[in-house]
């Protein structure tokens, strides 16, 4: 029997599993001069060729077929049916699909079961269109089994997750719109559109038209991710959130715009909307789920309206407790305000542009102390028009009060808000002039109550129960009794009458106070104070709201014989706080007696001091006289 040798030192060669003519030119490198042929005994090679011939139809997995590496990443896909629509794509992988062979925008893939060819185009680094042909048991050459693939094939959009916004392609801050969702075009009341402070995303504002079915109100936020044009035609892509607190998803849509003159010289763009995450259907601009033409509106704010001068003399106010700066631009049409946390980050930002002026009275010529006017801002994506009030307290202080309520048109800021429920914000200067104090005289704590009992008194046995509670609370809540003999001077301790001194007496300490304005509003005193600290200027230091309140004198009961002592004038006196309106009830208010103005006392003083002067006078003149007698009488006697 004969023996077949081989060659020990024969070298295989990886074979990489691609197109029959990479394998074909593979094989014609091989030599064979090892191997004598001999009769009804098979060549090595041709063993060769028969073993690795089955591996050719296999998909690629050594990297021959190769995915662009830019595409790496999640990306969506509407009904792909897996993981909310979501999968990967990576330079091998396209989805479940692995890459076979390639050119140009021409794909073969092999997903386990079939063949496929892809022409797969990229519209933007967040957006990939494809269509795919039929599924082919047996692997056929790339022409031949996409030669299949017809132009009419569906074609599916592909979005990437998480992916980086772009501007919108708009220009301008703010637009009207008219929109048609098939039952007619909405055009009256007029729909806005605005630019957030993001310039990728775009509020839209609908109204709702009541000759119109399938119309309403409702406010849409549009954020821009790709922009693309396919010849003639151009293309969004983003996202679109409901502003209800409901709407958490973000679904992607598809928009076909077509920029278009107007005949005034604005630019009109005309849109038509995808019903679905896709951008199958949209062929022309009047057909869509819902088609929108957006024209730019006038930026006529700044010139039809501006912010009061005795606001605007000074560019740059600051909160009482310092977390937010409000700058007013140089035209003073314009108000940017920043808000800080405690380690002096900004986390929120709002501009407010004045937009008009608005009369509280008939006969108001919308320049006094108190002026009201209906601003836009914006903050975010979160727009509207708000009413506001200024209120001029010093040349260094103002108040405003700004509704809560965003309106969507102009003229239902005001009348949708009720001035009395708008709150108060207390704005300040850098710098703070010393200004007299309200209500000057020396006081005495008597005792301390809620200050609810401002304006209600509260009966019974609650009030003495509230009472001697309180009582065991101090000026500094030490507990102290002595404590209650706390003295408080207003304007006693300077001609000008600029400081407030409180007197600890326990501790015999005082705290120094410089009153820097004051305003009385329905019986109650607010002042503006800074503590006195040698180490700052006026103004830098500690800057508080005081709120005063004079209460006709009561009657009480001394506890000896049942009689009562009754006070000429108590003073309600608030703690010094950072802002200048008491809201919660746990707020503490000082009963103060009065011990006379301060005049009056040093009248009283000089009085004393003249009669004290007098009675010497009197005394050394009685006391000479009584000498002189004694001496006069001596010399007669002799």
């Amino acid at each position: 029997m004969k023996k077949c040798y081989m060659n020990t030192h024969m070298t295989f060669v990886p074979l990489i599993p691609s197109h029959r003519k990479g394998l074909v030119g593979l094989l014609s490198r091989m030599q064979e001069p090892a191997f004598p042929r001999r009769k009804g005994i098979l060549a090595p090679v041709s063993v060769l060729v028969l073993l690795i011939l089955p591996l050719v139809d296999l998909p690629s997995a050594n990297g021959a077929c190769e995915f662009p590496s830019s595409w790496t990443g999640d990306w969506y896909q509407h009904g792909y049916g897996k993981q909310n629509d979501v999968f990967n794509i990576n330079t091998t992988l396209f989805g479940d699909k692995a890459c076979v062979d390639r050119m140009d925008d021409k794909y073969v893939v092999y997903d386990g079961n079939c063949y496929f060819c892809m022409i797969i185009n990229r519209r933007h680094e967040n957006v990939i269109q494809y269509r795919e042909g039929l599924c082919n048991p047996e692997r056929l050459n790339l022409d031949g089994i996409c030669g299949l693939i017809n132009s009419d094939e569906m074609l599916y959009s592909v979005f990437r997750v998480n992916s980086t916004s772009i501007p919108c392609p708009f220009n301008g801050a703010s637009f009207t719109f008219t929109y048609n969702r098939g039952s007619g075009e909405c055009t009256t009341p007029i729909s806005l559109a605005e630019k957030c402070t993001d310039e990728s995303k775009l509020l839209l504002k609908y109204q709702a038209c009541p000759d119109v079915m399938g119309t309403e109100s409702n406010a849409e936020e549009l954020q821009c991710l790709a922009v693309w044009n396919d010849g003639r035609n151009k293309y969004l892509v983003g996202t679109l959130k409901e502003r209800s607190a409901l709407a958490n998803e973000k679904p992607y849509r598809c928009f076909l715009y077509e920029e278009k003159p107007h005949h005034q010289g604005k630019m009109i763009y005309l849109l038509a909307q995808s019903g679905d995450p896709t951008c199958n259907g949209l062929t022309t601009v009047s057909e869509g789920s819902r088609t929108i033409k957006l024209m730019k509106a006038d930026k006529d704010h700044s010139s039809r309206c501006k912010y009061p001068g005795w606001v605007t003399q000074h560019h740059d106010w600051h909160s009482l407790d310092g977390t937010k700066d409000y700058h007013f631009t140089n035209k003073n049409a314009t108000l940017k305000i920043k808000a800080q946390d405690t380690d002096g980050e900004v986390f929120h930002e709002e501009k407010i542009v004045c937009h008009n002026l608005e009369k509280m009275y008939p006969n108001d010529n919308m320049q006094g102390n108190k002026v009201k006017l209906v601003a836009h801002v914006t903050s975010g994506c979160d727009i509207g028009y708000i009413c506001m009030i200024f209120h001029r307290r010093d040349s260094h202080i103002i108040e405003i009060q700004q509704s809560d309520h965003k309106a969507i048109m102009p003229d239902e800021a005001c009348s949708m808000s009720d001035p009395s429920m708008m709150p108060y914000t207390t704005l300040i200067t850098a710098s703070l002039h010393q200004r007299r104090c309200p209500n000057p005289g020396r006081y005495r704590i008597m005792d301390f109550a809620p200050s609810d009992m401002l304006s209600t008194i509260m009966a019974g046995r609650q009030r003495r129960s509230e009472l001697r509670k309180a009582k065991r609370r101090t000026w500094q809540e030490t507990g102290d009794e002595e404590c209650r003999s706390t003295d408080i001077q207003v304007g006693c301790t300077s001609s000008d009458q600029t400081e407030m001194i409180i007197s600890n007496t326990c501790e015999h300490k005082e705290i120094a106070y410089f009153c820097h304005g004051s305003w009385e509003e329905k019986g109650t005193w607010y002042t503006i104070a800074s503590q006195r600290n040698s180490e700052f200027p006026v103004g830098l230091g500690q800057t508080f709201c005081f709120s005063m309140r004079l209460e006709s004198a009561r009657g009480r009961v001394s506890g000896r014989g049942g009689r009562q002592k009754q006070h000429e004038q108590e003073l309600w006196l608030s703690k010094p706080s950072r802002t200048c309106r008491i809201e919660t009830k746990d707020e503490w208010t000082y009963r103060l007696s009065n011990q006379g103005m301060c005049e009056d006392l040093t009248k009283a003083a000089s009085s004393a001091a003249s009669a004290s002067s007098m009675s010497q006078l009197l005394f050394t003149l009685s006391k000479v006289a009584y000498i002189a007698i004694n001496t006069l009488w001596v010399l007669f006697s002799r």
